[in-house]
């Protein structure tokens, strides 16, 4: 595949297309969407004590009805529990389940064997140097 001078966007989202679709065929594999290893992702690694449905859709730029779907679906699945917030009644509180922490370390081998695909033939300067520059599109395309 060669780029033919399309907008970098479009290069982008085929990346995008390409990456979702293998992705969610090694999910498959252990019960879960690519939106739904985004999500369990995001819960293994954040520092926070108590995370609600705000701080996932905040972090991975969703909206409401979209990361209320994937949680009802990763609580039905058995990944997550979503508790009330003693504070605020109106807020829930994810907690990853033992059944999450049985998955996290097949998850993130097939995401890193997939990272290692996109990168396949690029030197560790080159692999920073991309890390770097996709970093600056991210927060330019977020910037209202």
């Amino acid at each position: 595949m060669e780029n033919r001078g399309e907008p970098i966007g479009f290069t982008v989202k085929q990346i995008n297309n390409i990456y979702e679709k293998d992705l969610n065929e090694k999910m498959k594999k252990i019960g879960i969407t690519s939106s739904q290893c985004a999500v369990l992702d995001y819960l293994f690694h954040t520092n926070k004590d108590e995370v609600n449905q705000r701080d996932v859709e905040r972090h991975l730029s969703l909206k409401n009805p979209t990361v209320t779907g994937i949680l009802k679906r990763l609580d039905e699945k058995g990944f997550i529990l979503c508790v009330p917030n003693t504070a605020d009644k109106r807020k829930k509180n994810i907690y990853l389940t033992e059944k999450a922490y049985d998955v996290q370390r097949r998850m993130e081998a097939d995401r890193k064997k997939l990272d290692r695909q996109l990168t396949r033939g690029m030197t560790k300067k080159e692999v920073e140097a991309l890390r770097r520059g996709l970093d600056k599109v991210l927060n330019n395309i977020a910037e209202p």
